[in-house]
């Protein structure tokens, strides 16, 4: 029995996309791949181009963590209505994750850490173009804080499509009591709960 959500979290330009869009194409039923970029690619296409060059959208009414919100409530309406979702992105602050883990904690969900060497990551941003320079930077750090998976591929060295068929391989064999989940949503709130108090 295959899970109702894949989760892909790791930095911009691991390869999250490109693993989401093979892993599509193999498994043995439909999945949608949503991932924040659907919100994103929804903004007006010179504010997009901004974000893309990592300038500041001035534009009245934008507001990041709305849209990162609003991608995040979508996912049990899709759900809701009978959609498997596979979800690439690369959630770095608490609070995203919290909330993320939150919607999506009521459904089966399969969590894959999609590690990459640094280096490697800021290599292909910068021969990627449509990414701010520096963004996987930021977020290397930051994006498998707390964080515990049912399974971590390292795309260093392993193109998408191995990458892919070890997911694939690994999916029927997970344990379905969302563990990884429940774990990383523990880690989350214990984090956020010591920041506080400090």
């Amino acid at each position: 029995m295959l899970p109702q959500v894949i989760i892909l979290n790791g930095t911009g330009s691991a390869g999250k996309t490109s693993i989401a869009k093979i892993l599509q194409e193999i498994l043995p039923v439909q999945y949608l791949n949503f991932s924040i970029d659907s919100v994103l690619y929804a903004l007006p296409p010179s504010d997009l181009q901004k974000m893309m060059r990592g300038e500041t959208i001035d534009r009245e009414g934008y507001h990041f963590p709305d849209l990162v919100t609003g991608f995040h409530r979508c996912l049990p309406a899709l759900l809701g209505a009978g959609c498997r979702l596979l979800i690439d992105n690369a959630w770095v602050e608490d609070g995203e994750k919290q909330e993320l883990l939150r919607e999506l904690a009521p459904y089966d969900v399969f969590l894959v850490g999609v590690h990459c060497d640094l280096d490697v990551a800021c290599a292909r941003e910068r021969a990627r173009g449509d990414r701010a320079i520096g963004l996987a930077r930021w977020q290397h750090p930051l994006v498998h804080r707390a964080m515990h998976y049912d399974l971590v591929v390292d795309t260093s060295a392993q193109s998408p499509a191995a990458a892919a068929r070890q997911i694939c391989t690994a999916l029927p064999n997970a344990r379905k009591q969302n563990g990884a989940l429940h774990a990383s949503l523990s880690a989350i709130t214990a984090a956020r709960s010591q920041g506080e108090a400090q």
